[in-house]
C-alpha cells in the first residue's frame, strides 16, 4: 500500500456513514427541514457522500468564493446559495478546516439568510491551526499540518479525484 495514504477509501466511507447516522439522529425530531451548504469545488465528493448517508429529507446547494486579489484576505462570493435557508437548520459542509477563516466567512454569509441553526461538518480538521471559533459539530478525521490531496482536495487542481486522502509528495 502507498505509504503516503492517510485515510483509505474504506476508512472514509465508514466515517461518513457514522457521521450521516449522527446527523440523522440529531435532526430527526426537528420540525424544520435540513439544508446543506458547501463550498465549491473541494467538498463535492464529501457533500455527495454525506448527504446520501443522511436519512432525512434535505436540500443542498453549493456556493463559491474567491480572493479578490491573489495573496489578499479579501474574498467575494462568486456563486451564491439558491435554496431557501430562512428558518431552517443549516449544515455547512467543508472538506478541510485549517485556520477556519474561509469557513468563518462562509458561515457569516449563511447567517445573512436567517437560518434557525447552523452546524459545521468537516471531513478534515487541524485543531492546532484553528484561529477562530466555529460551530464545528461533526468531524471526519483530525490531521496535522501535512499538505494532503485526494477526495476533493487538490494541488493546483490535480488529485481531487483520488478516492483516498494522502500526503502530497514533496
Amino acid at each position: 500500500m502507498n505509504q503516503n495514504i492517510l485515510f483509505t477509501e474504506q476508512q472514509i466511507a465508514k466515517r461518513i456513514q457514522e457521521m450521516g447516522k449522527q446527523i440523522t439522529e440529531d435532526y430527526r425530531e426537528s420540525s424544520r427541514p435540513l439544508r446543506v451548504v458547501s463550498m465549491l469545488k473541494g467538498s463535492v465528493y464529501f457533500l455527495s457522500d454525506l448527504t446520501r448517508a443522511i436519512d432525512l429529507p434535505l436540500k443542498f446547494d453549493m456556493m463559491g468564493i474567491s480572493q479578490v486579489k491573489s495573496g489578499t484576505n479579501i474574498v467575494e462570493v462568486t456563486r451564491d446559495i439558491g435554496i431557501d435557508l430562512k428558518g431552517n437548520n443549516v449544515l455547512v459542509v467543508e472538506e478541510i478546516v485549517r485556520s477556519g477563516l474561509t469557513t468563518h466567512y462562509m458561515i457569516e454569509h449563511v447567517e445573512k439568510f436567517e437560518p434557525l441553526s447552523i452546524a459545521l461538518a468537516a471531513m478534515l480538521v487541524n485543531p492546532e491551526q484553528l484561529m477562530i471559533n466555529l460551530p464545528l459539530k461533526y468531524t471526519g478525521f483530525e490531521i496535522d499540518y501535512t499538505r494532503v490531496v485526494g477526495y476533493g482536495l487538490d494541488y493546483k487542481e490535480d488529485h481531487r479525484n483520488l478516492p483516498y486522502i494522502k500526503k502530497l509528495a514533496e
